[in-house]
């Protein structure tokens, strides 16, 4: 089983400078430390976390979302019991693989529609902000709210993503004032100048 926390780390309860320096930097939060601190208790138990190789555990609302490797997928879905044991614990489980890119996160969570464009501003400091576009037809066909999809996505991220559905500027004439999503990212632009 390999996890993004060192095992040595879980069983002292003290993280090592090298995982120290990845949770301050928000590659891994608590939560990761809880769930892999939780999976090392299990791993006995069920024979199927052998083949586990987690990248991330992320907690939003009543879901937990775990990234996990390429063809681990498959492994962890077949082992019922502990996909039970874990929706009792922590909520609805939603397993992702790897590797993280906003595009294809994104897409997971509005499927079937697809989104308009995306749109990525980076900011002083290495902070970076992104903006999804979704086609407003695709209102009904998506199971998640903008809310919704904005704090999952943001957390799976590890930065800001903004969920917003296109307004049909396509269809206006060259002299309409500035359309929404430019004031959206100059007001996101602002806000950042702002904290720092």
């Amino acid at each position: 089983m390999k996890i993004p926390v060192c095992r040595f780390d879980l069983e002292s309860d003290t993280l090592c400078p090298n995982c120290q320096e990845r949770f301050d930097k928000g590659k891994i939060t608590s939560f990761d430390v809880e769930f892999c601190k939780w999976l090392l208790e299990k791993e006995k138990d069920y024979s199927a976390l052998q083949d586990l190789n987690l990248q991330r555990a992320i907690k939003v609302a009543d879901q937990i979302i775990l990234v996990v490797k390429k063809r681990t997928k498959v492994a962890l879905l077949s082992a019922e019991e502990l996909i039970g044991d874990i929706t009792e614990t922590f909520g609805e489980i939603i397993i992702i693989e790897g590797p993280i890119k906003l595009r294809k996160i994104v897409r997971t969570f509005i499927d079937p529609a697809i989104e308009v464009g995306v749109n990525s501003l980076h900011m002083p400091g290495g902070y970076r902000e992104s903006i999804v576009i979704l086609r407003a037809d695709d209102k009904e066909r998506i199971p998640y709210t903008t809310a919704q999809l904005k704090e999952i996505v943001s957390a799976i991220m590890g930065e800001e993503v903004l969920f917003e559905y296109d307004d049909g500027r396509l269809e206006k004439d060259d002299d309409a004032t500035e359309d929404e999503f430019e004031e959206s990212m100059r007001k996101l632009s602002e806000k950042r100048r702002d904290m720092n």
